[in-house]
């Protein structure tokens, strides 16, 4: 019996050993797979972490666009979405400083700048004197963060007076009371790999290039714009790659279901009765970029810019319709109309474009080479054409820009040559954004001779000097109802703009 109880008792041990050593190849299988689960997820993050360093590098390695000009040059290469930025950029470029100018993950940066601006023209019966000498300033703050890798927000605080659209300079004056520093950009930025971008927000034109021909470097514009980037492989005929851009601006909201006869939309040409709907901007368009033999390079870009209601852009440039259009929209009672006219409308100082519409194509070639050097200084040059036509009006409707450049400023003794001339006719485009120092006084009805020279003071320090010296093109006839501002006539209008420019 004894022995029975025996062989009992060891089996039980026996059974309950069994049972430990299970429960516990049960709790390390667990721990295994807890392990594998937190290897998989570190590898997620290792990949993620690698994907946003490339970008970054991308970013570091792409040419500076500019102070504080960070609506391309501030996502991918891959996905820059202006055609060339660089031979026109507006300030010296830094060195990157992560480490300074990051808090958080916020990205900071910004430029100052300083100038003297003079514009004289001598009175005759055409057109009156004009003497104005003065200084100005622009503060610029831009803060960037990378929420994941593929979204990117942007914001950018600039100076100027709110009635002034194509400007973010801000005259010494108003016996020291303080200037406005407003929201220039705001955009939310998805870019799920290298080849497509997506935006949102209030941003810079999409093809924007701050050369002075179809825009003024400080317009911005709400609404949306998307890219899609297709590699071509080996260079084929001369080109790598294809970029297709597509975007569409809201410029006004009227919110007007039945127009009073009253209202000064009936200025614009609008019928008592009838809804005002708002005016747009949708802009379409092509880029292509390659290498040709050695150290040359060639980009084509064109595309079709096609407004709607465009007759309130007029509107808003008159006293009686600058608080209904823009000042409605920021809450705000402006000093005076948006400023920027040039354009030919059908009285004298009135609402109504000579132009029926304003459906403006433009192309554009640029012929670049990097392989020119003076001593230890790279000079990179470039020619540069670009020519529009708005199929939306009959007469008056072309402009056409040629540009040469040498140089680049980077640090100490860095020198830039520019050298432009432009023809942009009465209808050829919107004068409220077209640049305003090219278009001294009328962004349109124009030819233009102008000159620029760089000298770089250190990485982050350049002196600029900019010459334009702007004749109008076309009279004023009243037989055909059509009057400009600044009528063929007129003396030559001189403009100097000399600039100090900080970056940091």
């Amino acid at each position: 019996m004894r022995r029975l109880i025996g062989v009992f008792a060891l089996l039980a041990t026996g059974m309950a050993v069994a049972e430990a050593a299970e429960d516990d190849l049960a709790a390390m299988r667990a721990h295994i797979a807890a392990q594998d689960r937190t290897i998989a997820d570190l590898k997620t993050e290792v990949e993620e972490q690698r994907r946003l360093l490339e970008r970054l590098l991308a970013v570091t390695a792409a040419p500076a666009t500019g102070a504080g000009t960070v609506s391309a040059a501030a996502v991918p290469a891959a996905q820059a979405l202006t055609p060339a930025k660089t031979e026109a950029a507006a300030a010296p470029k830094t060195a990157a400083e992560p480490d300074a100018r990051t808090v958080a993950g916020f990205r900071f940066s910004g430029d100052y700048r300083h100038r003297f601006d003079v514009s004289l023209r001598s009175g005759n019966e055409f057109a009156g004197p004009l003497q104005n000498v003065r200084n100005r300033y622009r503060v610029r703050l831009n803060i960037d963060k990378d929420i994941d890798p593929r979204f990117r927000f942007h914001l950018q605080l600039a100076t100027a007076p709110y009635h002034n659209v194509i400007s973010n300079d801000q005259d010494w004056g108003g016996a020291g009371v303080k200037h406005p520093f407003s929201l220039a950009e705001a955009w939310m930025d998805y870019h799920p790999n290298n080849y497509v971008s997506i935006r949102s927000g209030r941003m810079e034109e999409i093809f924007a290039d701050h050369m002075r021909f179809l825009w003024d470097d400080d317009i911005r514009f709400n609404g949306f714009h998307q890219t899609l980037r297709l590699p071509l492989g080996e260079n084929k005929a001369g080109f790598k790659t294809i970029e297709l851009r597509s975007a569409e601006y809201i410029l006004t909201h009227p919110n007007i279901p039945v127009l009073p006869a009253t209202s000064p939309y009936v200025n614009a040409g609008y019928r008592p009765g009838q809804r005002v709907r708002s005016a747009a901007l949708f802009h379409p368009g092509i880029i292509a970029r390659g290498d040709l033999h050695g150290p040359w390079s060639q980009q084509v870009f064109g595309g079709v810019e096609v407004y709607t209601n465009v007759n309130q852009l007029q509107l808003a440039s008159t006293g009686a319709g600058a608080t209904p259009v823009v000042g409605s929209a920021i809450g705000l009672g402006l000093s005076g109309p948006i400023s920027g006219t040039g354009n030919a409308t059908t009285t004298r100082g009135g609402a109504i474009y000579d132009a029926g519409d304003f459906h403006v194509v433009h192309l554009g070639y640029r012929l670049a080479h990097k392989g020119l050097s003076l001593g230890n200084r790279e000079l990179p040059a470039f020619f540069d054409l670009q020519l529009s036509r708005n199929v939306g009006a009959s007469r008056l409707r072309d402009a056409v820009m040629a540009s040469a450049s040498v140089g680049s400023v980077q640090k100490f003794g860095d020198v830039r040559f520019l050298y432009q001339f432009a023809i942009k006719d009465a209808n050829s485009m919107i004068s409220q954004f077209a640049d305003d120092n090219l278009g001294t006084g009328s962004g349109v009805n124009i030819a233009v001779h102008a000159f620029r020279w760089d000298l770089g003071i250190t990485r982050f320090f350049e002196w600029q000097n900019l010459f334009f010296f702007v004749n109008p093109r076309r009279g004023n006839s009243p037989a055909e109802h059509f009057f400009v501002p600044v009528p063929r006539g007129a003396n030559t209008t001189f403009r100097y703009l000399a600039q100090f420019a900080f970056t940091f």
